[in-house]
């Protein structure tokens, strides 16, 4: 299971990559519910051996995410 994890889940993120990622945020212009939960995701991906120059658009809504004051905040509170 563990050498499948980077090819499943690096397909599913092609599909987000490729289909689903609308704008800046993941439904387009607007941020929503939907962006947190492909941020905490997305953070999993390089432990899990996925490819991640094939996602560039999902690395940079990552990024972009980071840089959040409010996310930030709930990081630093969760490695303290």
């Amino acid at each position: 299971m563990q050498r499948k994890v980077p090819q499943s889940v690096g397909a599913c993120f092609e599909l987000i990559e490729r289909d689903m990622l609308k704008g800046p945020w993941v439904m387009g212009e607007a941020y929503t519910i939907c962006d947190p939960y492909l941020f905490t995701l997305a953070g999993w991906l390089e432990g899990d051996g996925v490819d991640l120059t094939k996602l560039p658009r999902v690395m940079d809504h990552h990024r972009r995410m980071s840089e959040r004051p409010a996310v930030r905040r709930a990081v630093a509170t969760e490695l303290a």
